[in-house]
């Protein structure tokens, strides 16, 4: 029974990893096509169609009522992004972000992350009864994340604007970029049947190997199903590298945090108001808000607006230590 569990959690991860890189590869080719840029396509294509697991998970798992399972994911995600997967890229090249970046996205990642602290910790703040994420505060969070898309979207397109202005081509469509987009298309929505499928095997799998081994859903959703359904962010932002195209990773996975919070997690909400049966959840919230407060100090902190192999070895040392509280705790 159990060995069944576990390998219809490994097909479930298997095709959410499949499914999202159907997405992310066909979001690119059409992002190219449409001459997005590199930060634009990974905070919105790219970020998307690598945050879709966390989405479905999520919106499966509050409508079955494994509330425990869409809060750890996405918190065991967020963390893994930051200081494993951005942490990784920092050892193999210090990671400069831009100004923009910084002011824009990093500022607003901080923001996200506070507001989701505030939201999950209604016992410490507000001396509720339970905490709890209410659909009010779900539409809150889906507000923020339209504000965002909108003045991300708003920058793109004044900058190319600007591109015009100064006599660049402007983008025009021939009749095999057309057939190119209804492929790439068709495509992405073939990758979202297979997350929908993946999502609906994993929640249910993890579930049942929960109640067979006696331990917490929120446990395996942060240890196992949140790093796999970060694989796609791990070798999107690998691939990029490799291409010397390290904007398009820093936008991935900071795009990508900043979907799970705002949209995937107020969607959630908004569908379905999501209460935390564990207090260990809020201190995970507390957790993930420190290290994004941490890393975006030292970017501002240096010079190069970088993140160094030194600093990448200590977001890695927090995600350890992180870990081994979490299989402590159980």
């Amino acid at each position: 029974m159990l060995f069944a569990e576990i390998l219809l959690l490994a097909l479930g991860i298997f095709l959410l990893i499949k499914g999202s890189d159907l997405f992310v590869d066909s979001g690119s080719e059409i992002g190219r096509v449409l001459k997005l840029s590199e930060v634009i396509l990974g905070i919105t294509i790219v970020a998307f169609g690598t945050s879709l697991p966390e989405l479905v998970v999520a919106i499966t798992s509050s409508q079955l009522g494994s509330n425990e399972i869409a809060l750890g994911n996405i918190l065991g995600t967020n963390l893994f992004n930051l200081a494993v997967i951005l942490a990784t890229v920092a050892l193999i090249k210090p990671v400069k972000f831009k100004k923009e970046t910084i002011r824009r996205d990093m500022y607003m990642s901080v923001v996200a992350a506070f507001i989701f602290t505030v939201v999950a910790a209604d016992k410490i703040i507000a001396g509720d009864q339970i905490n709890i994420i209410s659909r009010s505060d779900g539409i809150i969070l889906l507000v923020l994340f339209g504000m965002y898309m909108y003045f991300t979207l708003l920058g793109h397109a004044e900058k190319r604007k600007r591109e015009q202005e100064k006599g660049e081509e402007e983008l025009k469509l021939k009749l095999k970029d057309i057939d190119i987009l209804t492929k790439n298309v068709a495509l992405m929505v073939l990758g979202i049947v297979m997350i929908f499928l993946g999502a609906n095997f994993s929640v249910g799998a993890v579930e049942e190997i929960a109640i067979i081994l006696g331990i917490s859903e929120t446990f395996i959703a942060i240890l196992f199903v949140a790093i796999g359904t970060s694989l796609p962010e791990i070798f999107t932002s690998i691939a990029a590298i490799k291409k010397g195209k390290t904007n398009i990773a820093i936008g991935n996975l900071i795009g990508s945090n900043m979907f799970n919070i705002l949209f995937v997690l107020g969607t959630a909400a908004t569908i379905r108001p999501i209460p935390l049966q564990s207090d260990t959840l809020v201190l995970d919230a507390f957790t993930f808000l420190g290290v994004t407060v941490m890393l975006m100090l030292h970017a501002i902190r240096d010079k190069e607006h970088q993140i160094s192999k030194v600093e990448g070895i200590s977001l890695l040392a927090i995600y350890v230590a992180y870990v081994i509280f979490v299989v402590a705790r159980g």
